[in-house]
């Protein structure tokens, strides 16, 4: 836990914002490249978990506390992995029994190390898993530093948190990234359906998810990604039911809180396919917008291994997604005017 007498140190903020499988960790890690910025190295879910701050809860912490736990994890990653130390740690790892799905590797070194685990987290009481566990190699911490720390931090679940934050942190820089829903929506009932990452929590509730919980046999009890308002009423709803409703419980805020900070002057949006398809000028209209290196975050193109974590890499099954995602499709809608000059 951080020092909340530190609490300050905590400036301009940049919190990247949208539904899982919107592209978000795609953005944050180029964000990241930025050399003046700190990160968590994954999403921020564990922190805000550790607090209380849970994203249907209603709890916000204290802005002070808050400040000073992302003080206390936030680091800058002076160098990178090479591939042959990346290597060594995957063998490592995989030899200890964690399975090579789960690391934060490439995707040709996963496939080479690929291990027979299936549902390694189905009997864990942990409340929080994420695939991104490679550490930082020779960091920075920003509690061995003096002065300003930045941070670039993404949650989904700030989906439901924006008030308190705009209103907590005021010089915070908000981003925006949403996703084509049937795309979104597909990868996330692949996300559900994947062996070994996205279990986030463990129910005493049991589900009877049709596509999921008699695809797995951890279906019965974990639940994948964010719960959200609403969400009993879907255990026994079919998946690609429950993966619509998921991104749209976390669009509509985005939408409702989301336009008052871009018309403030404080939030920018963009889409996954704008990222893709024009990363020069959408990196640098966002890097224009939160006061960081263009030239930093264009340089090295797109991450395609988070790219290929951003896409439908898994199998989603066969369920009819697109009846499913034009029923939430209009959520979008009021964001739409904030998207297509910026951005040209």
């Amino acid at each position: 836990m951080g020092d909340a007498r530190d609490h300050d140190r905590l400036e301009r903020p940049i919190f990247v914002v949208g539904s899982p499988r919107s592209g978000t960790t795609l953005l944050q890690n180029l964000l990241c490249r930025d050399p003046s910025v700190f990160k968590l190295g994954r999403e921020s879910r564990f922190l805000w978990h550790r607090i209380g701050g849970q994203e249907v809860t209603g709890v916000f912490p204290d802005q002070r506390h808050v400040a000073s736990e992302y003080l206390s994890e936030a680091y800058r990653g002076e160098r990178a992995w090479t591939p042959e130390e990346q290597r060594r740690w995957a063998l490592r790892s995989t030899s200890q029994g964690m399975p090579a799905q789960y690391l934060d590797l490439p995707h040709d070194l996963i496939e080479a190390l690929r291990t027979n685990d299936v549902g390694p987290f189905a009997e864990s009481v942990q409340t929080e898993t994420a695939p991104f566990t490679l550490p930082p190699l020779d960091a920075t911490w920003a509690t061995d530093t003096d002065g300003p720390v930045r941070i670039v931090d993404k949650d989904t679940g700030h989906c439901w948190r924006l008030p308190e934050l705009a209103n907590e942190f005021p010089d915070a820089k908000f981003v925006f990234v949403v996703r084509e829903p049937q795309d979104a929506i597909r990868s996330l009932v692949a996300g559900w359906r994947h062996p070994t990452w996205f279990f986030t929590y463990r129910l005493t509730t049991s589900l009877n998810i049709t596509g999921y919980s008699d695809f797995a046999p951890w279906g019965k009890h974990w639940w994948n990604f964010n719960l959200f308002p609403g969400w009993e009423g879907l255990v026994d709803a079919p998946l690609e039911e429950v993966a619509s409703q998921q991104w749209g419980a976390a669009i509509s805020p985005v939408a409702d809180h989301g336009i008052p900070l871009i018309k403030q002057g404080r939030a920018i949006v963009t889409t996954y396919e704008q990222i893709v398809s024009e990363p020069h000028g959408t990196l640098g209209a966002i890097a224009e917008f939160t006061g960081l290196n263009a030239d930093a975050l264009i340089g090295n193109g797109l991450d395609r291994n988070y790219m290929s974590m951003s896409a439908s890499a898994f199998d989603p099954g066969s369920g009819d997604i697109r009846s499913f995602a034009e029923r939430v499709r209009s959520l979008m809608d009021p964001l739409a005017p904030y998207l297509a000059s910026r951005f040209s």
